[in-house]
């Protein structure tokens, strides 16, 4: 009987047809193609040495298109007002700015007025705008220093009135002193105000109401606050709307008393628009200029960015450096930190929230110590961000303080030794002015670069500009990850006039940490929490590295457009721009149902 059993069984393997015998062999074959021919496959198609981005250098305009404002030429700036049927022309021919010239509020008023493509007069008091008013022709708005206008003028007021009675929008950009408030009753009609409650008075916190900047309604509680929260009160009269208020202590009935903050106050077809405070001294003014603009009409469509970019400054590193400080922090070397623990938490974020990096390295952190870069290192990263469609550039920084054309000319050789020909077009500059960058193009970065990275100064205005002939720079919030409000209401306001967001992390810090709050493990989490936070509240915009951010700057920057409404369609005619353009279009309670010569996508309700 187990002789037999034995026979069966032998048989019955012997008996496996032809057809399953092809059938394994082809899963077999398909099995050892995946575990050991994919990944030389996909080496074999990852054209690494080649930078995917160099398209940017020649296709694109340079500062010899870049758009000027007008002085007002234009002989009215009327608004055609809409009528069923007939054809409705939104102005935006004239902003006249009144104040002075080289402060940080003209800058930034001035700064906005270029990037919407508007005509621009300029004057540095009231008085001499009145005198040369009949010249520059009816204002589409005025943007006015209340400390350029003389208040006990009863002339200057009446000039005011003037204005709004006849279609032109006011902008203050600051209230004139309480006093002169309390004691004339026609400069409170002006500018809504039913009565002063106190001189000053500290709030609680800021309630931005929705609808107004982008990123929908927001409060701003007391605990972790840094936003200006001491002004005078004022109560609004009627015709009047609030877009932001303070929030008092304990009494949480009567909310319409609380002290307004920016408010507009309705004039037939023209607005005041009032802020309470210094909001708008700096970058913030241009989403709230552009915030007010979207107010002034039926529908407002202005030229945008749309790029959120993430810049990882010195990453990564390539040489085998402070040894001893990174066996006591990590107990690895700065390759296997930089490998094995940061770019799996980063690379997992940026895919969850579709984030594309621009990675500014420095293959030496310190240019003193003989310890040189490894070239297998870089080739694996040129492959692993190809993979990843992040972007490669160069950064100028470095801890020996070694001056840039040294640190570049070792960069070079060692560059020529791995991937000879590799074109990086973009650069980062910290803390660089304009001036020092001018020097750096001419002695240190190479000529294939084509944009700057620079960390945002405090007295900086413009966002995006040319720093030479074909070479622009874009401005970082740095790295953000404080969360403070004054950082979330400042994004608002970039994302609302241009649709930017770039934050740069720096990860010197990782490999020379200064403290235990330099450490991966801690800024990791922080880094964490900025991805996913701005990744969800702005997620209708394009991810961009910084090479694409630079094609999208030079057509911002060259670009004009017109734009007119009959019925319910609107028209869009652009000039001077290569490729793609992009715009926000503001409506109220409308909607778009369809688009011919382009795409759309919705942001939030009426965006």
């Amino acid at each position: 009987m187990t002789d037999m059993r034995t026979e069966a069984h032998v048989r019955g393997v012997r008996m496996i047809s032809r057809r399953n015998f092809v059938t394994i062999a082809i899963l077999m074959s398909v099995l050892l193609f995946l575990c050991m021919c994919l990944n030389s496959l996909k080496d074999y198609w990852n054209d690494y040495a080649v930078n995917t981005y160099t398209e940017t250098a020649e296709n694109y305009p340079s500062r010899v298109n870049l758009y000027l404002p007008g002085k007002g030429q234009t002989e009215t700036g009327e608004d055609t007002q809409e009528t069923a049927g007939e054809e409705i022309q939104v102005a935006r021919s004239l902003v006249v700015l009144v104040g002075e010239q080289d402060s940080a509020l003209m800058g930034t008023a001035r700064e906005w007025v270029s990037y919407t493509k508007r005509d621009l007069l300029e004057y540095s008091s009231l008085t001499d705008c009145r005198g040369e008013g009949s010249r520059a022709g009816l204002p589409e708005m005025l943007v006015l220093d209340s400390a350029c206008v003389d208040w006990d003028s009863r002339g200057e007021v009446d000039y005011l009135f003037q204005c709004v009675e006849q279609g032109t929008h006011l902008v203050f950009c600051n209230l004139p002193d309480v006093s002169v408030i309390e004691s004339n009753s026609k400069v409170r009609n002006l500018l809504g105000i039913r009565r002063v409650v106190e001189p000053e008075v500290t709030v609680e916190g800021l309630h931005l109401c929705g609808g107004f900047l982008l990123g929908g309604e927001t409060i701003y509680e007391e605990e972790g606050g840094d936003m200006e929260n001491v002004f005078p009160w004022y109560v609004l009269g009627s015709g009047t709307k609030a877009y932001m208020k303070g929030i008092l202590e304990g009494d949480v009935t009567n909310t319409n008393s609380y002290p307004a903050l920016i408010w507009r106050k309705s004039f037939g077809t023209a607005y005041v628009f009032a802020v309470n405070g210094g909001y708008m001294e700096g970058t913030e003014a241009l989403g709230l200029l552009s915030a007010m603009s979207a107010e002034m009409y039926s529908y407002e469509i202005y030229p945008v960015l749309n790029a959120q970019n993430i810049i990882l400054a010195g990453y990564p590193g390539l040489a085998d450096e402070n040894r001893e400080e990174m066996d006591r922090v990590y107990s690895r070397s700065i390759r296997q930190v930089f490998q094995e623990i940061v770019w799996p938490g980063l690379s997992a974020g940026f895919e969850q929230h579709r984030y594309r990096a621009t990675c500014m390295m420095t293959p030496q952190f310190d240019y003193r110590d003989g310890n040189l870069p490894d070239e297998e290192q870089f080739v694996y990263y040129l492959k692993l961000f190809k993979e990843n469609q992040a972007e490669v550039g160069l950064s100028g920084q470095n801890v020996s303080d070694t001056p840039l054309d040294m640190k570049w000319q070792e960069d070079q050789e060692f560059f020529q030794n791995t991937v000879e020909g590799y074109d990086f077009t973009s650069f980062y500059g910290g803390k660089m002015t304009d001036e020092e960058i001018g020097k750096a193009l001419g002695v240190g970065i190479p000529t294939s670069v084509r944009t700057v990275v620079t960390d945002r100064g405090e007295m900086q205005t413009e966002v995006v500009r040319f720093v030479s002939e074909d070479v622009t720079a874009q401005s970082t919030l740095g790295d953000v990850i404080d969360g403070t409000h004054r950082n979330d209401f400042l994004i608002k306001c970039l994302e609302t006039s241009l649709g930017y967001l770039s934050v740069s992390f720096d990860m010197t810090k990782v490999a020379y940490p200064e403290g235990e709050e330099d450490a991966w493990e801690k800024m990791s989490r922080a880094v964490a929490v900025a991805i996913t936070t701005y990744g969800k509240a702005y997620p209708g915009f394009d991810r961009t590295t910084a090479s694409e951010c630079d094609r999208r700057i030079r057509n911002l920057l060259a670009m004009d457009y017109q734009d007119g409404r009959r019925g319910n369609v609107i028209e869009l005619e652009v000039t001077g721009a290569v490729g793609e353009v992009l715009f926000i279009l503001r409506t109220h309670n409308e909607s778009v149902a369809a688009m011919e010569g382009g795409s759309f996508r919705q942001l939030e309700q009426d965006a």
